[in-house]
């Protein structure tokens, strides 16, 4: 198949901008239920800008999958990046869903412009690195941006759940960090396999 340069682009771009994250915790929360019946001091702003970034990372994620049409990887990066965007995309409706039935806007997201500069910056590089890279180095480049979305995804939904007045909901998101905590580990043990130490020669 042959795959305009600048579409390729394009989806690696939308694809590492839904990865730029709060680095300043590199390792998932541990997911506790939260008791129906416990009282909470909650933080709506908290949860409202929570809630717009978690749908922006989600609406990025869900279309992951695509990537696997226009480069190659291992049956394991496959079902693993199939099954981020199924999470995701079930993520993003029900987001959609909720922001609609309570009117929270996208303007929730806004971020300091000394933040967003770096931001793009970022996905600019990583774009560089996933378009040029091949087989092995790719699914390396691949697997670090999808860590740092799932790590990112894992505490948004975390902090959601903390700030989330009403105990199903509360419970729903703490699922949605379990769930994005389990991908993210499946994403380490993929980067911990030993022909990701050394890339493989074209």
């Amino acid at each position: 198949m042959v795959v305009n340069p600048s579409k390729l682009a394009v989806l690696l771009g939308l694809l590492i901008c839904g990865c730029q994250s709060d680095r300043t915790t590199a390792v998932p929360p541990k997911t506790t239920p939260i008791s129906a019946g416990a009282p909470k001091s909650v933080n709506a702003a908290i949860r409202n800008n929570s809630l717009a970034l978690l749908s922006d990372l989600m609406n990025d994620e869900k279309d992951l999958s695509k990537i696997l049409i226009i480069k190659n990887a291992s049956r394991e990066l496959n079902q693993l990046v199939k099954d981020i965007s199924n999470t995701a995309g079930t993520t993003a409706k029900r987001l959609k869903a909720l922001a609609k039935q309570e009117g929270l806007r996208g303007e929730n997201t806004a971020l300091p412009p000394g933040e967003q500069a770096t931001r793009k910056a970022i996905a600019k590089t990583k774009e560089h690195v996933l378009l040029h890279s091949k087989a092995a180095e790719f699914e390396v480049q691949l697997l670090l941006t999808q860590a740092e979305a799932l790590n990112y995804g894992t505490h948004l939904a975390s902090v959601i759940a903390e700030n989330e007045p009403q105990p199903r909901r509360a419970s729903e998101f703490t699922a949605l960090s379990a769930r994005l905590q389990q991908l993210y580990a499946r994403t380490i043990t993929l980067l911990r396999r030993p022909e990701m130490e050394q890339p493989k020669k074209p």
